[in-house]
């Protein structure tokens, strides 16, 4: 145990590099990850994609406290996303310590610029997407996870617009096409088209393939959503 804290709290990855994140993790997990951080017996470095479940870990954690609870129906959602990214074993150890880091108590703003200084716009973007499945996933999401989220939000780097539309993106019913863009029913096709195609470079899987397949599927769902929502537009406008 002392060996892998101490390998998490000196240097946690090539990426995000030790500080507040190591030192959380390192505290509250001891070797218990040591088989999912690495892949050898000898770990020294985390990749990309491991510094991202790593942030995602801490994160979660937070948001999944904010309303003074933890839902099991919350629990459950992080647990089949872990079966999903890691297969059934490594889920199941993974979510173990995931129940470790909840009893911790991180400095968000020290965690939060540790993942700004080091992950893409677009990890982060996709860290922040997670956090608002997470809080839907017990019914309705409150005023303290959106608070939450929204300060980790603006600790991240994540521009308002950026924000809203990943809540439009979340909510449980349908979302408005045009929340989903940042637009109006009064822009003009122009601007539609204009916004689009911005969209399609911030947010397109492709951007993620260096931090892993689970950021790159929660990349394609929000991506799913924006390419809906255009058409839905262009279809309604008439717009080829």
């Amino acid at each position: 145990m002392k060996r892998w804290a101490t390998i998490l709290g000196g240097g946690i990855g090539w990426a995000l590099g030790g500080g507040p994140i190591g030192a959380i993790l390192g505290a509250a997990l001891g070797n218990s990850l040591s088989d999912y951080f690495s892949d050898s017996s000898e770990p020294t470095k985390l990749r990309p994609e491991q510094d991202f479940h790593a942030s995602l870990l801490i994160l979660a954690s937070i948001v999944i406290k904010a309303d003074g609870r933890v839902d099991e129906r919350e629990l459950t959602f992080v647990r089949e996303h872990f079966k999903k990214w890691f297969g059934e074993e490594k889920a199941n150890q993974t979510f173990r310590a995931f129940k470790e880091v909840v009893k911790e108590k991180p400095a968000i703003t020290q965690v939060c610029q540790q993942v700004r200084r080091h992950m893409s716009i677009q990890g982060r973007i996709q860290l922040v997407a997670f956090l608002f499945g997470l809080a839907h996933a017990d019914g309705a999401m409150t005023s303290d996870e959106r608070q939450q989220i929204a300060r980790i939000a603006g600790y991240l780097g994540i521009h308002p617009d950026d924000f809203r539309r990943l809540e439009a993106v979340h909510r449980p019913a349908a979302p408005i096409p045009y929340d989903v863009l940042g637009l109006s029913s009064s822009s003009t096709d122009a601007e539609i088209k204009k916004t689009y195609r911005s969209l399609v470079k911030k947010y397109h899987p492709d951007a993620l393939h260096g931090l892993g397949e689970a950021a790159v599927k929660e990349a394609e769902a929000t991506f799913r959503k924006i390419q809906e929502a255009y058409d839905q537009i262009c279809s309604q406008r008439g717009i080829k």
